[in-house]
């Protein structure tokens, strides 16, 4: 069945039209917690014109990242950033709130979002995480994995440009730097590849990501997406798709061996084993479907 489900998902999210209201109940479910999984349900429910308590709950969420997006957005007014895995060709509700912010104004952000009542819940080399309520929001100076960073943000700021995010104007990447992030994160970070990832940079990936991709060292994470999407359109494998182990640590050894930034920053590895949530986070890495 879970085959069979992808495959009216994968139909529904790339234009095929599906009507889930005449789904088996049983089959919708089953639609739904794929669709949850690969993180494109708010897309699910709209094309397929699903109604009911799941699609008020998942509009409800949406609103509420949006309003928690505008005051992190209000926040950071006058500061050099950028809002980073949001900006994607279907609808779905982020899980926190991604936002490069310059090394040069990182303090101030922090400070300015203390004085709007968010506080500091983890601080990790080049990432502050804080919280209001439900909002939870991610200050990255580069995208890191266990304090590694695994992308040079110093020139994505170039890249970006206002887009209006339902009803809010905020800067984002450009399609083309945002198909590259999100496939290095992809890759990289999560080792998950979802039909978020999937449909964004299948849609957004072009010659001047290839070119980005070449300048910050992550062209190998470009092979493997691009692999992947492969085994799914001959329908030989289906989303989330999790990369094997082996495949997963000759691509982070590469990004260690040609990307000196990543190989400087190898040794904060050793300060993240010290941190208590480590073990829980790796374990949950190695064992999860999705991120």
């Amino acid at each position: 069945m879970s085959k069979d489900a992808f495959s009216m998902i994968y139909d529904v999210i790339v234009g095929a039209k599906v009507d889930g209201t005449s789904l088996d109940e049983s089959i919708l479910a089953h639609c739904i917690d794929i669709a949850a999984k690969n993180k494109v349900l708010l897309q699910f429910l709209r094309a397929s014109r699903v109604h009911g308590d799941i699609r008020s709950r998942e509009e409800a969420r949406y609103r509420s990242f949006l309003r928690g997006l505008s005051a992190v957005n209000e926040a950071l007014k006058g500061l050099n950033h950028v809002f980073i895995k949001l900006r994607k060709p279907v609808a779905y509700v982020p899980s926190d709130v991604d936002v490069l912010v310059s090394g040069e104004d990182i303090l101030e952000a922090v400070s300015s979002l203390l004085e709007r009542g968010f506080s500091v819940e983890v601080v990790e080399p080049y990432c502050v995480t804080m919280v209001r309520g439900s909002t939870v929001v991610d200050l990255y100076v580069h995208p890191t994995l266990a304090g590694v960073i695994y992308l040079d943000a110093r020139g994505l700021f170039e890249h970006s440009e206002p887009a209006d995010l339902g009803g809010v104007e905020v800067p984002v990447l450009r399609t083309y730097a945002e198909a590259l992030i999100t496939v290095a994160h992809a890759v990289y970070k999560e080792r998950i590849y979802t039909l978020n990832d999937y449909v964004t940079a299948s849609r957004w990936l072009d010659w001047r990501s290839l070119k980005l991709a070449e300048d910050l060292q992550c062209l190998s994470a470009v092979r493997e997406a691009l692999a992947v999407h492969e085994l799914v359109e001959k329908r030989k494998i289906t989303l989330p798709y999790s990369i094997p182990y082996p495949k997963w640590a000759s691509l982070l050894g590469s990004k260690v061996l040609y990307d000196e930034l990543t190989r400087t920053t190898l040794l904060n590895v050793l300060k993240a084993l010290g941190d208590k949530r480590f073990g829980k986070l790796f374990l949950s890495k190695l064992t999860r479907e999705t991120y």
